[in-house]
């Protein structure tokens, strides 16, 4: 079995500039795949790191908007 990097929502936050709450808005709408390794009620989100990195992929600009 091979270890993974998962981050947390606050790792998450933190790199990408933003606050916990979106990221975690994010996930529900399932825009950034996540773990919960919580209950339904009281969520602990885990995030892989390559979905990180499929999520900024996914949103990446090539071009300059004018």
């Amino acid at each position: 079995m091979s270890v993974t990097t998962t981050l947390t929502v606050k790792d998450v936050a933190a790199v990408l500039g933003i606050q916990v709450e979106v990221v975690r808005r994010l996930i529900r709408r399932g825009e950034l795949r996540a773990s919960n390794i919580g209950t339904a009620a009281k969520p602990m989100y885990r995030i892989r790191q390559a979905a990180l990195e499929k999520f900024l992929d996914e949103r990446e600009v090539l071009g300059v908007e004018g």
